[in-house]
């Protein structure tokens, strides 16, 4: 990735300033859509000024949209369990579509900051990272399928995850990897990565983990949503450390798209 290029702590908290909007955005959601115009707005003008702030206005971006997004009432999936093998099932979708747009924005300004691959992870690691990355996914997936409604119990009340379809793990594998993809690219590559180039590596590895943790606060929690958002900013914080070290996505992802099989079956294939 990136190697950050800090300035003196007036440019860094400076240059800070649209991670701050970002955070505000994640933890009020009314105001997302400012947030998001603002951000454009600020990253328009330095890249039109080619100043150096163009990389930290442009870095929120991504999540901003994502953030947005979730604004927008999401289709449900039939409750009693009739979309769990279909392909154009709702949350196989409408993530893929979350995705899409969430994607699209970041090569946007990928193009317009004429970003490298290497500047967002998208680069192979080392050969041993290769193989705990797949070790990983091929364990952490069965492991989150099988313990899902026990761990996620705290958080979403009781429920049971019907698995008896295999063919569940087509649309599974469509809505994770959509989200594993979007959520790191946009978290632990554009806004890490472009941040720390003004503000150090330190404040933008926290401040992404910050900002996907009050993200994944909503109203959907059945339990206390403080204990769900610091374990995910956790998690956050340990992907970012994880990017840094490897110099690749590949590890964060493949484990984010394991995590995240459970997620879609909670959403599409609970037990009757």
């Amino acid at each position: 990735m990136g190697r950050p290029r800090p300035g003196g702590l007036v440019n860094a908290a400076r240059t800070a300033v649209p991670l701050g909007l970002l955070i505000l955005a994640a933890a009020l959601p009314v105001t997302r859509p400012i947030a998001l115009v603002a951000l454009v707005v600020g990253a328009a003008i330095a890249i039109r000024r080619q100043t150096p702030a163009r990389w930290a206005w442009a870095a929120p971006i991504p999540v901003a949209v994502n953030l947005c997004f979730g604004l927008l009432p999401a289709p449900v999936a039939d409750p009693l369990g009739g979309d769990c093998t279909d392909l154009d099932s709702p949350p196989a979708v409408w993530r893929a579509t979350e995705a899409a747009l969430a994607l699209g924005v970041l090569a946007l300004f990928a193009y317009l900051l004429r970003a490298r691959r290497a500047d967002i992870g998208l680069r192979w690691p080392a050969r041993p990272v290769i193989g705990v990355a797949a070790i990983g996914a091929v364990i952490l997936g069965p492991v989150g399928l099988l313990l899902g409604a026990l761990l996620a119990r705290p958080f979403f009340g009781t429920f049971e995850l019907d698995l008896g379809r295999p063919a569940f793990l087509v649309p599974a594998l469509v809505f994770a990897l959509a989200n594993g993809v979007m959520e790191e690219l946009s978290y632990r590559g554009a806004l890490l990565d472009w941040t720390a180039r003004l503000t150090g590596t330190r404040l933008a590895v926290v401040g992404q983990a910050i900002v996907f943790g009050l993200a994944h606060g909503g109203m959907d929690v059945g339990g206390s949503p403080i204990v769900l958002m610091v374990a995910l900013g956790a998690g956050g914080l340990l992907a970012g450390v994880i990017a840094l070290r490897t110099r690749s996505l590949l590890l964060p992802i493949a484990w984010h798209v394991a995590l995240d099989l459970p997620l879609y079956v909670y959403l599409a294939c609970r037990a009757p």
